[in-house]
């Protein structure tokens, strides 16, 4: 007897996408070649370094690249800050960053963002929110080999959610985790396959976009992911196009929502450049059309390999392996097809109908 078990997922098979070109505004002050996060709030761009640097926080001239104010956070440790993000109250800092794997002082700092944005503001008291990975078990140290590292986090509604930089799978797990102070727990909520490493996150609340940021694997080349049209919390489950950004090697850190359809992103010194300040142009939409996208449903589920699959258009239905690797094509006709996969071993697989169009997550049990 088989089953087969369907779950929404959204994977990298949205479309071909072209390579976007962000541009050079300036040259950061050496202060912040190791900046590593990024906010923009009422109109103020913020930034702060990674391990080893201060616990403070950055206000960047976004024309000169020059820092125009630091605030400390004096009840604060750098163990290794990777993100700021906020809400309408709070100012988030990430104090997550874990390229071994092995660190059980995870947490993020809350500052008040009122206090923060007085120009006589000079030190900041923080909350702590402590926490934790349930499934984690293992704290064995293992560099830039580990899939419990993090660097990118947006603040929504009552909470935090966390996209992991997994060296080991190139994948992002979501976590999601309370926005108050104490001992919590992340809780994983799903899996992109994000083909590197994610370093940064945005969120929009003018279009509820979300924007990721990473570079791949032992190249350095940068890309963003964006989402749209997702329903609740569930960021990989609407639309989903990942682009390469044409900036050669590149270690790119940090990204924030700018203005409508902007975004800035920074990098990170390195022997080839040195920190910069970024501006990319993105349409929030992603240049989709509701109207022209492919929509689908599958049923009956669980079922045993064969089941019903209803598309809204003629379409060309593709099924890949977990990994990403094409199988097969099959052509579906307007309307209501039945579907045949019993010749499939157990396993995961991922069934898209064009561009634009959800993908389903579907594991087969013999």
């Amino acid at each position: 007897m088989r089953s087969l078990i369907l779950f929404g997922f959204i994977t990298p098979f949205l479309s071909a996408a072209q390579v976007l070109i962000p541009t050079v505004i300036t040259p950061l002050s050496t202060t912040l070649n190791e900046t590593s996060g990024l906010v923009v709030v009422n109109d103020e761009l913020w930034t702060q370094l990674d391990s080893g640097n201060p616990n403070a926080l950055y206000r960047i001239d976004p024309e000169s690249g020059e820092v125009l104010r630091t605030v400390t956070v004096s009840n604060a440790t750098n163990t290794d800050w990777e993100e700021i993000t906020a809400d309408d109250t709070w100012l988030y800092i990430g104090d997550f960053g874990n390229n071994m794997g092995s660190r059980t002082d995870l947490r993020v700092y809350r500052v008040s963002l009122a206090e923060l944005l007085d120009p006589g503001t000079s030190n900041l008291l923080a909350d702590t929110i402590s926490f934790s990975y349930p499934l984690q078990t293992d704290f064995t140290p293992a560099n830039q080999a580990t899939d419990w590292d993090l660097e990118a986090m947006i603040a929504m509604d009552d909470s935090l959610f966390l996209f992991s930089k997994n060296w080991v799978s190139g994948n992002s797990y979501l976590y999601a985790l309370p926005a108050e102070p104490g001992n919590q727990l992340a809780i994983r909520r799903d899996t992109l396959p994000a083909q590197g490493l994610i370093t940064g996150a945005t969120f929009d609340p003018g279009n509820g976009g979300i924007a990721l940021v990473g570079y791949s694997i032992g190249l350095f080349l940068p890309f963003i992911w964006r989402f749209a049209e997702y329903p609740g919390h569930a960021f990989f489950q609407g639309i989903a196009q990942r682009n390469a950004l044409g900036t050669g090697i590149t270690q790119m850190e940090g990204i924030a929502w700018a203005g409508a359809g902007t975004v800035y992103m920074t990098n990170e010194q390195s022997i080839l450049n040195g920190a910069r300040l970024w501006e990319l142009p993105l349409d929030p939409l992603m240049g989709i059309s509701s109207h022209a996208r492919i929509a689908h449903r599958l049923w009956p589920s669980p079922n045993d390999g064969r089941f019903s699959m209803e598309t809204n258009m003629p379409c060309r239905m593709e099924l890949f392996d977990v990994d990403g690797r094409f199988l097969e094509a099959r052509e579906l006709r307007r309307g209501i097809n039945q579907m045949d996969i019993s010749e499939l071993p157990n396993g995961i697989y991922l069934v898209r109908t064009g561009p634009g169009s959800r993908v389903v997550r579907m594991s087969v049990v013999h």
